[in-house]
């Protein structure tokens, strides 16, 4: 097990760059196949293999956003130096924790460019040995010394315990109390999280009813959820709720951004251009609606984009004008 880095060109700026973590990295692989029926043999339209995991997705968006990342994660196997040099390719800058025995995982993208959806096939991902963890951990602690934020985002690989993201974010504050480290997961490893004071969290609206075991049927019903989850100790909650935009709560208050309307060719990877553009603004100092703005705007425009964080600068902005961010009552 080793760590090693890959060094892209960069935007060129002077600003840390924010972590963006991926416990459980992926080759994505897409493909376009009109017409999609379960059952039926079918030929793709077109393919396109890409460096993935939501961390990476984060990366990608903020690259697109101009501002500088440092992704993160255990990789193995021929498929873990696919990745890596797919990353690369992109002028991702990372370093990425090499484990030895193990084979990255690769997830499946369905894309019906005629029924404008795309379907998600996820592999669990490789088992991931202590030793190999706990080196990936001191790495994230290590980086984020020269880092403006952290971007936590996706499921734990096997192998690892479900608590091990929430002792990865205490770690964090124990060392680097003032660092902005946002947490992006789901199940046993979102329940965990919430324990850790001072936590920010962005999830959507499902993963918020799955830790509730509710319903959040209305905006109302998102509004309490959210208060609900700051009341545990979290700093900051955002939930984004798809077609409906996001909301966002802190102790300052709760505000509700709405997504403008768009033509949506696949909403894959949308969650996490939201948080690229969520924590570049908070990052650049903006107050936490503006934030909220700015993040809707990236979900959007990487919906329009046909997903994969693969946005421009231009449809960031375009979006951004038509999202207006609204206080919500206390």
């Amino acid at each position: 097990m080793q760590i090693s880095g890959t060094k892209g060109t960069g935007m060129g700026m002077e600003s840390p760059p924010i972590l963006c973590v991926t416990p459980n990295p992926a080759l994505d692989r897409t493909l376009e196949v009109p017409a999609l029926r379960p059952g039926a043999i079918l030929r793709a339209a077109s393919t396109r293999v890409a460096a993935g995991g939501k961390g990476v997705n984060v990366a990608r968006g903020l690259r697109a956003l101009g501002v500088r990342s440092l992704a993160m994660g255990p990789l193995g196997g021929a498929s873990g130096k696919i990745l890596a040099d797919l990353a690369e390719a992109e002028r991702l800058d990372a370093a990425w924790t090499w484990c030895d025995g193990i084979e990255t995982r690769t997830c499946l993208i369905l894309v019906d460019p005629d029924a404008r959806q795309a379907t998600v096939v996820n592999e669990p991902g490789p088992t991931i040995a202590a030793d190999d963890w706990q080196l990936f951990s001191a790495g994230v602690v290590t980086a984020a010394a020269a880092a403006s934020a952290v971007c936590i985002s996706g499921s734990l690989p096997p192998g690892v315990a479900v608590t091990a993201l929430a002792e990865l974010c205490r770690s964090l504050a124990r060392t680097w109390s003032r660092l902005p480290v946002w947490v992006d997961t789901s199940g046993a490893a979102l329940g965990e999280a919430l324990a850790v004071p001072g936590v920010r969290l962005k999830i959507n609206r499902e993963e918020a009813e799955e830790i509730l075991g509710r319903a959040l049927g209305d905006l109302g019903a998102c509004v309490a959820a959210a208060r609900e989850l700051l009341a545990r100790g979290a700093s900051a909650i955002v939930l984004t709720l798809g077609a409906d935009g996001a909301l966002a709560a802190s102790a300052d208050g709760c505000w509700h951004a709405a997504s403008p309307p768009v033509e949506s060719a696949s909403a894959v990877a949308s969650g996490d251009s939201f948080l690229a553009g969520l924590v570049a603004a908070l990052v650049a100092e903006e107050a936490l609606p503006e934030a909220l703005r700015h993040g809707v705007a990236a979900g959007a425009a990487n919906a329009v984009a046909n997903g994969g964080a693969r946005f421009t600068r231009e449809e960031f902005h375009a979006a951004l004008s038509r999202v207006r961010a609204r206080s919500l009552p206390r």
